[in-house]
């Protein structure tokens, strides 16, 4: 028997989404839905009845993780699982936890992952030092640092033994019952068990933000100096544990600074080859666009290219390629190179293995519209990670970033926007012999917008080639610049 506990307070708008969900799934297994009403005005309570789920009043208290206890308290299953309204669970996921606890009748809880539903900048920042941390924490302190109180499940006997949420002074739902429930057994991290959660908690004005992520910190901070480093008796095993700490944490630190490097840095080969320029004193560099096609901007690319003898590379998104066919077939025709660059250009397409098959996606678009099985690929936003290189080379790619930029994206400069020669000016000046150049002419699979004119591109296209004929450059595509073979052979 499984309990479901999902504390709510005014979610009538998101608690649908959830119980669907939550309905929807694939466990074939006894399990209930209790939905803590804790003070709600709204359709909460007749919602969550209408889904047919439990519903148990907490009304003294208004807190998240006094709603949990009651709930977990009139729970009936054997294994407790915590849920939040705003989120949705893939069908498989009750089917995963059942299954990690079958298989391991020691751990005491499984922790599991969560993705946003919406996308913002900073968001795959967040999610993947999660991520690393969990994994890191889990293999060497037996429980992850983060646990989410979206999708965290737990034997009921030992969240007993452990006094449940009850006068935890720090992050009760998360960090704290973590903690608490390490005492009795090992508490699992399955970076599989996914969730897909609303945003809403962190997306805040930037001061709100930064004034809850420092609250946080500070009592964080708080909790380890009372709990962590409080005076206790010296034992051979505490006084072990605290070598082993100190020597761990220098371990950890290198490990998360080089997982960063090798996974933000688009010049970096920390996982594995990775092409950005080539070594070489003669004055040759390779014009690259990112994102298209996206029309009209892409033509008129390809007519400034025309116009100046010049040959580049467009490492296109295959959901474009559909969109825009016959400018796929002109960028091949007119003796441009054709590269991958996804299908639909996911920000956290390396983290997982999505983005292999995302990737093959595009593989398979570019060929049946063009004819040709790009070599070269480029990932989205110039993020890696050691498996989705090993795929690349699997799929006997090379894997290309660039050496020289200057966030045509955003078009904007530490002073503010920059004018077209500015922007020109700065690309000539990070130009070096033997440089890939990272330009434009899409902005993911966004079209017909704002956000998707290229016309500053187009404009600073047309000077940055002058400039560049000017120092004496000459412009060659990847393929010809790295001397390695533009297209694969297909069997």
């Amino acid at each position: 028997m499984i309990s479901i506990v999902i504390p709510a307070r005014n979610e009538e708008k998101l608690l649908p989404d959830c119980l669907r969900s939550l309905r929807n799934q694939t466990y074939q297994g006894n399990f209930e839905i209790i939905v803590v009403d804790n003070g709600s005005t709204d359709r909460t309570n007749a919602i969550a009845q209408k889904f047919g789920a439990r519903v148990i009043p907490a009304n003294e208290v208004k807190s998240v993780f006094y709603a949990r206890q009651i709930g977990a308290d009139a729970a009936q299953g054997d294994i407790i699982v915590q849920a939040d309204a705003d989120t949705i669970y893939p069908a498989p996921w009750l089917q995963r936890i059942a299954d990690r606890f079958a298989a391991n009748p020691k751990p005491v809880a499984v922790a599991g992952r969560f993705f946003y539903r919406e996308n913002f900048t900073w968001a795959w920042i967040e999610l993947f030092a999660r991520n690393i941390l969990n994994i890191l924490f889990t293999t060497f302190f037996g429980q992850p640092l983060f646990v989410s109180g979206a999708t965290f499940a737990f034997r009921r006997r030992a969240f007993v033994a452990a006094g449940g949420y009850r006068d935890l002074s720090y992050s009760a739902d998360q960090y704290g019952i973590a903690g608490r429930l390490k005492r009795l057994g090992k508490v699992l991290y399955d970076p599989h068990l996914r969730v897909i959660t609303s945003a809403r908690s962190v997306r805040k004005p930037s001061l709100v933000l930064l004034w809850a992520v420092g609250s946080n910190a500070y009592h964080l901070l708080m909790h380890w100096s009372v709990n962590l480093f409080a005076p206790r008796p010296a034992t051979r095993k505490r006084k072990m544990l605290k070598r082993l700490a100190w020597g761990l944490t220098p371990v950890l630190v290198f490990a998360i600074a080089f997982s960063a490097w090798g996974y933000f840095v688009p010049t970096s080969s920390v996982f594995g080859k990775v092409y950005s320029k080539e070594s070489t004193t003669q004055k040759v560099v390779a014009l690259t666009f990112d994102d298209g096609p996206n029309e009209p901007y892409t033509s008129q690319i390809l007519d400034i290219l025309k116009e100046n003898d010049i040959k580049a590379t467009f490492f296109v998104i295959g959901k474009n390629v559909e969109l825009y066919p016959e400018v796929a077939r002109r960028i091949l025709t007119e003796g441009n190179v054709l590269g991958n660059h996804s299908y639909s250009h996911d920000a956290n397409h390396a983290l997982t293995e999505y983005g292999s098959h995302d990737l093959a996606h595009a593989e398979k678009v570019i060929y049946d519209i063009t004819g040709v099985q790009p070599h070269l690929y480029r990932p989205p936003h110039g993020k890696k990670s050691p498996w989705e290189l090993d795929n690349v080379n699997d799929d006997g790619m090379i894997e290309v970033t660039w050496s020289a930029s200057a966030n045509d994206q955003h078009e904007v400069a530490f002073f503010g926007k920059p004018t077209v020669s500015q922007y020109a000016k700065e690309i000539v000046h990070n130009t070096h012999p033997g440089a890939i150049i990272l330009l434009h002419d899409g902005v993911g699979t966004n079209h017909n917008t704002k956000k998707s004119d290229k016309s500053f591109t187009v404009e600073a296209l047309k000077l940055i080639i002058q400039q560049l004929k000017t120092e004496g450059y000459t412009f060659v595509t990847v393929p010809e610049l790295l001397n390695v073979p533009a297209y694969n052979e297909v069997n």
